[in-house]
């Protein structure tokens, strides 16, 4: 069993995957961006680290935190015009500090949104067809990553997070008109991220690529009305039709993981 790993990035997927990871019996390293949340980290027994990538790599004691088994890379693509060269920058400073560390496996969280919206069933097998700059900063540091033979790396695509305060219907629910209602959803729960990025760990699956989305996929009014109802507000009115869309499938969490999702069904997790 693989005993130490380093998660780049314990924020909201980052810090409960640590946690867990921890009650398995891992030894975990993570990091945060800011002095005030190194105490956090600190009091749930994660050996913390401040590390900014801007986009160079800054940070003491990096060569430490480095030091580990398993590196798993859980940085978001930023919302500014310079995305994919940005992105790829601060990937590629992650990696020139692995050159002389004992990591020889990364794990990738990556997106969806590699795939963009071409109104058809995309699995890990489809052809990366972004539709915004993110997506095109996710396709070339993917590359990049699986192209560099100095370590293993599984790319995670995941689709749209949603769990303990991270519920996308309370921003819909602001509006009054809730656009393209027949839209599917491609989602996926925190505890579904968390299982699926372990069950990569204990089967040790290396240099694949897998999503990770729910096997259902309900429509916008589905999952709005529903969020509606449990959070005790009106429900919205809904404008028919489809917005450009993809349905992804993650065949490869039963062909290689034979992971069960807890929430097949994003609805049941509300």
């Amino acid at each position: 069993m693989m005993k130490t790993i380093s998660i780049l990035g314990c924020g909201w997927l980052g810090l409960p995957l640590a946690e867990s990871l921890i009650k398995d019996g891992y030894s975990v390293k993570g990091s945060t961006t800011t002095d005030l949340k190194l105490p956090v980290l600190q009091s749930k027994s994660i050996d913390a680290y401040k590390i900014v990538l801007n986009p160079d790599l800054i940070g003491e004691n990096a060569e430490k935190f480095f030091d580990c088994e398993v590196l798993v890379l859980n940085i978001p693509t930023l919302r500014r015009n310079d995305i994919i060269e940005y992105h790829f920058l601060q990937i590629e400073s992650v990696v020139n500090h692995l050159r002389n560390s004992a990591c020889k496996k990364i794990i990738f969280i990556s997106s969806t949104s590699v795939y963009g919206n071409k109104n058809t069933e995309v699995d890990e097998n489809s052809k990366t067809l972004p539709d915004t700059l993110s997506g095109e900063a996710l396709v070339i540091v993917e590359n990049y990553l699986r192209q560099n033979k100095n370590f293993d790396s599984t790319i995670i695509r995941f689709g749209g997070l949603i769990g303990p305060g991270r519920n996308p219907a309370k921003f819909a629910l602001s509006r009054d008109v809730i656009e393209y209602s027949d839209t599917p959803l491609n989602l996926i729960h925190l505890d579904d991220c968390i299982g699926i990025i372990k069950c990569v760990l204990e089967k040790d699956v290396w240099n694949e690529i897998i999503n990770g989305v729910c096997e259902y996929h309900p429509t916008r009014k589905e999952f709005y009305s529903l969020s509606a109802e449990k959070l005790s507000l009106p429900e919205p009115e809904f404008r028919e039709g489809k917005e450009p869309y993809k349905i992804v499938k993650s065949k490869k969490i039963n062909s290689l993981l034979n992971y069960q999702f807890k929430f097949p069904n994003p609805l049941d997790s509300l």
